[in-house]
């Protein structure tokens, strides 16, 4: 058995070294009733490649002799010509009846076996075939007439019937095209939110001088009658003005300033409203740029398309003006994908769901559905009337035995990020999902706690023993808060308010001497008189 194994996998590597083509290659699985089994000296290649299709000579002579339909009733082999592209066609190496070969499985070969079983006699069985490089080589391939049945195919609606003067016999139908990107944004999101506060500074300005107008026109208003607040000379008035105005637009409000005239409280309610409107339509702003930038809408127009050869995906994105570029098969499509050579893939949703295994751990994401049907079926020789009926018959009576082969093939397309809706990713990746960022939060972390030490420090290596000094230095000449936190020295200035804080510092000194004294008068009588008490009480 390891033997048919080797011959097997070396004949893969002379293929492919010889004609360049693409041969999937899988482990080893057993042949099932559902698929066909294609023995290597039955198999025909594009290479002269030893043990391939040394038996084809024969086989095609009989199908010459014998029209396609003669062969189906009368139970004389059969033959296929098929290329990969799974789900539809699946291939794998494996020994049947003994013979070393390939297996070819999928929807197609699925609903095959059925419907010739069906339409043929018990006998016949496909023995012989030929493996395609791609769609557009078996489109070629089967004007030749030298194999039975071609597949799959791309059907079109005005020629459902026919496809080169052959019959063409639709199978299944995909409802739409998926389209694949990276999920990695080419900009990091921090700079993205940079970029759109940046590009937002007309608005920020226009909030800059709506603000300076409106603290000129309220001290213009309030100077007279609130002097204080907003003083009559310009640039300090102004400027108070310039304060309060951005204070209260953003709803704030401290109230260390505030409008005492009519006139000035008259426009103070205006201000409000007008600079609440204003602050909520930069914020609007700012939020919208953050949206766009951060889940952009993919415009496949322009963009670097990737698509396999021949297939329908990519002449519907040559019609959406797309920069086509043609690959062999998906996996190599999703290589160039993941290295960014190419901006997007296209590929209908029954074939991505095959490949979801190989790509759920990478970054690739389904950006959108593109409602574009795609119908896929098979080319039968020539002189093969009756044959066709009687598949056409089947498919309309038995069209739930023809559904069940699609869904066995099938895996349910999730797009591994649906649990998470993009708008909420790119929200969370904007902050702490980003590299950025995180260097940002952990230097102010640093710098914080860097500084929270410091002071710390200072608190108990400076402040308190210098307040400790002070008190044993200066004594009365000082004076203390109830919680001993502040130390306040006699002013050594002259001016009038330092004379008066001294006039008070003074009395309280003077104060609390003299409830002191208060005190140890008041102990010392309430002493006293309980001694001449205790006497008269030991005298009785």
């Amino acid at each position: 058995m390891a033997w048919l194994v080797v011959i097997t996998l070396a004949s893969l590597v002379h293929l492919q070294s010889v004609s360049s083509i693409f041969l999937p290659y899988w482990k080893a699985k057993n042949h099932t009733e559902n698929s066909f089994h294609i023995p290597l000296n039955a198999l025909a290649v594009d290479a002269d490649v030893a043990k391939f299709g040394t038996k084809m000579s024969f086989l095609q002579n009989m199908s010459k002799e014998h029209s396609l339909d003669e062969r189906c009733e009368t139970g004389l082999p059969m033959s296929i010509a098929w290329h990969h592209y799974a789900p539809y066609v699946t291939m794998h190496n494996s020994v049947h009846k003994k013979k070393v070969g390939f297996t070819v499985a999928g929807m197609f070969p699925a609903m095959l076996t059925q419907i010739l079983s069906s339409c043929c006699h018990p006998n016949s069985s496909v023995t012989f075939g030929k493996f395609l490089r791609s769609a557009r080589h078996g489109e070629e391939s089967f004007v030749e007439n030298n194999f039975d049945i071609t597949f799959p195919l791309y059907g079109y609606e005005a020629l459902s019937n026919s496809f080169r003067s052959h019959a063409f016999i639709s199978l299944v139908r995909a409802p739409r095209v998926i389209l694949l990107v990276h999920d990695n944004q080419s900009h990091t999101q921090t700079s993205v939110l940079v970029k759109a506060i940046i590009g937002a500074w007309p608005m920020l300005i226009f909030i800059l001088v709506t603000a300076l107008f409106s603290g000129i026109v309220l001290w213009f208003l309030d100077h007279n009658q609130n002097p204080d607040e907003f003083p009559p000379p310009f640039l300090r008035g102004a400027w108070e003005g310039f304060w309060w105005a951005l204070v209260t637009m953003t709803t704030v409000g401290y109230g260390d300033r505030s409008p005492k005239s009519p006139l000035g409280r008259v426009f103070c309610i205006v201000w409000i409203i007008t600079g609440v409107i204003i602050v909520s339509i930069f914020t609007a702003l700012v939020t919208a740029s953050l949206s766009a930038s951060t889940y952009p809408n993919f415009n496949i127009h322009g963009s670097k398309i990737g698509a396999v050869n021949g297939s329908e995906e990519f002449r519907l994105g040559v019609s959406m003006n797309a920069d086509m570029k043609v690959f062999l098969n998906v996996m190599q499509i999703t290589k160039e994908l993941l290295k960014n050579e190419i901006d997007g893939a296209l590929v209908d949703n029954y074939v991505i769901t095959h490949f979801l295994e190989f790509i759920k751990d990478e970054p690739i994401r389904v950006e959108k559905y593109i409602e574009h049907p795609i119908t896929y079926g098979v080319v039968l020789a020539r002189n093969s009337s009756r044959l066709e009926r009687c598949i056409r018959h089947y498919i309309i009576n038995y069209p739930q035995e023809i559904f069940e082969r699609i869904a066995e093939n099938l895996i349910p397309l999730k797009n591994p990020t649906d649990d998470v809706s993009q708008q909420l990713k790119a929200a969370e990746s904007l902050f702490y999902q980003e590299k950025m960022f995180s260097h940002i939060m952990f230097a102010g972390l640093g710098l914080v706690g860097t500084l929270f030490l410091v002071g710390i420090i200072w608190e108990f290596a400076y402040r308190r023993p210098k307040i400790k000094n002070q008190r044993i230095c200066l004594g009365p000449k000082m004076t203390f808060s109830s919680d001993d936190e502040t130390v306040k020295l006699q002013a050594t200035d002259e001016s009038p308010v330092a004379k008066l804080d001294d006039m008070i510092g003074e009395y309280q000194m003077f104060h609390e001497a003299w409830i002191s004294k208060l005190k140890k008068i008041r102990d010392a009588e309430l002493n006293g008189n309980k001694m001449e008490g205790s006497k008269e009480m030991i005298e009785s």
